[in-house]
C-alpha cells in the first residue's frame, strides 16, 4: 500500500485501511484512487477521515444500545466522504 510520512491528524494505520476500503467501494477507480492517496497528501488524509468514520460505524452497528440517529449521521458522513473523492478524482475539487 501507499507509506506517507507526516500525516498531521491521522495514523498511517487507518489512512491505509481507509484507501482499502474506497478501493472495495469503488472498484472501477482503484488506480487512480492509490495513484492520488501516493501524490495528494489531502487526498491520503481524506483516506484516513473515511477510515476513522467507517470504524466508528462499524462498532456503532455492533452496539446494540447505539443511537440509530447517530449510525444514520455516520452512514451519511462515510457517503459524503465518498463523493468527495469522487469528485477530486473527476477534478472537481
Amino acid at each position: 500500500m501507499v507509506r506517507k510520512e507526516g500525516v498531521a491528524h491521522i495514523t498511517r494505520q487507518v489512512a491505509e485501511q481507509g484507501l482499502a476500503r474506497l478501493m472495495m467501494r469503488l472498484p472501477a477507480t482503484r488506480a487512480t484512487i492509490r495513484t492520488a492517496a501516493a501524490s495528494q497528501p489531502h487526498f491520503y488524509e481524506l483516506c484516513g477521515a473515511y477510515g476513522e468514520a467507517c470504524a466508528v460505524l462499524d462498532r456503532m452497528r455492533r452496539d446494540r444500545s447505539a443511537d440509530p440517529a447517530i449510525i444514520t449521521e455516520y452512514e451519511i458522513i462515510c457517503a459524503e466522504i465518498e463523493v468527495d473523492v469522487i469528485r477530486i478524482l473527476l477534478g472537481d475539487q
